[in-house]
């Protein structure tokens, strides 16, 4: 049947979660599983878009041809854990206490309770639920799927990286994957910086970022009067080179500098730009402790691709120990290198941006 009958591993306790003690090689990924003998079975149903484009009907003139006949699939006999199930008989019994009780003062849905099924999506009670099985809907996935990388046709949009510290094949072909494993963080470094001639806000940087072609990208970075610019000729950076290339009053920039900023508006605002070990090679893909690794889309440039990035980004945080983190669920995520956690000089418990 090519069905798992028995796993054969050697178990580190002390990498519970992804982590990576000092002194240990890194764990290459994580394995989530529902133990069967106390597993409770539910019904799945995994909704997906209704229509296979973006814009139905576009090409026939015909919005019904783009229906997606895989917009539903029903999976009977999924297994979750226990406190799921108890979870749901608990959901079931408040809305049967809540009947004949003033609903526009009182509304309970079954859509209230939901949770997110690892490496799937997140899902919610179906009123079709009962005592004996509960039904879960898919609400949404881990990743939007819409946009397939298509092949470049020249230009300098960034160049392609060298294969540091990523899987052999970048090609998600759309697997779900969580917004943090979708971006390109590459390790950097800066080779000239000069002010923009336009706006004083912003300066120019060319940045060494791995490519293969060996040419530094351009970044405009709004770092004007933050940090002066001698400071950050040499200066090993954090850089997403996975995103749509923009162009910054006149001058397009091909990636974008991490750093860490106290929040203070105006003149007053310190930030501080992430550092990088001087060891870890320029193009190497950083990642983060207890975070399966990173498979960066090609370029995050459709909206769903370009929303992902800013949840991600709205994730990122200093912690109180200087160190940059991505910060899910009140838990921290270190920031990680081949040459150690990635830190700030002296800003601590502050954002990143």
């Amino acid at each position: 049947t090519n069905e798992p009958v028995e796993l054969k591993c050697s178990y580190f306790p002390e990498t519970r979660a992804g982590l990576t003690p000092e002194g240990t090689k890194r764990v290459n990924g994580i394995i989530q599983w529902v133990e069967a003998s106390t597993a409770v079975k539910c019904k799945i149903n995994q909704y997906d878009r209704l229509f296979k484009t973006e814009e139905p009907g576009k090409d026939s003139g015909n919005f019904l041809d783009d229906l997606n006949p895989d917009s539903l699939q029903v999976l009977d006999d999924c297994l979750v854990e226990p406190s799921v199930a108890m979870d749901s008989l608990a959901m079931l019994a408040k809305i049967r206490n809540a009947v004949g009780m003033d609903k526009s003062k009182n509304s309970i849905y079954h859509s209230e309770l939901a949770y997110q099924f690892e490496r799937t999506g997140y899902f919610a009670l179906d009123p079709d639920s009962t005592a004996d099985k509960p039904v879960f809907n898919r609400v949404v996935t881990l990743r939007d799927a819409w946009a397939v990388p298509e092949p470049k046709k020249g230009g300098n949009t960034g160049g392609k990286q060298r294969n540091r510290g990523n899987s052999k094949d970048n090609n998600n072909n759309g697997t779900v994957l969580e917004d943090v494993r979708r971006v390109a963080l590459r390790a950097g470094t800066i080779l000239e910086a000069m002010p923009h001639p336009d706006a004083d806000s912003l300066i120019v940087c060319k940045v060494d970022c791995g490519d293969e072609s060996s040419e530094p990208r351009t970044i405009v970075a709004g770092l004007g009067g933050k940090i002066p610019l001698n400071e950050l000729v040499n200066k090993k950076v954090a850089c997403v080179t996975n995103l749509k290339p923009a162009k910054m009053r006149g001058i397009e920039s091909t990636a974008m500098l991490l750093a860490a900023s106290d929040g203070v508006e105006g003149i007053n605002e310190k930030v501080e730009l992430l550092n990088i070990p001087d060891s870890v090679p320029n193009g190497e893909l950083l990642y983060f402790d207890g975070k399966e690794p990173c498979q960066p889309d090609e370029m995050m440039k459709s909206k769903g691709a370009l929303k992902a990035f800013d949840r991600f980004k709205a994730c990122l945080k200093v912690n109180v120990d200087g160190e940059a983190t991505f910060v899910e669920e009140d838990k921290g995520f270190k920031m990680q290198s081949s040459g150690g956690p990635v830190k700030v000089a002296t800003l601590k418990d502050v954002i990143i941006q």
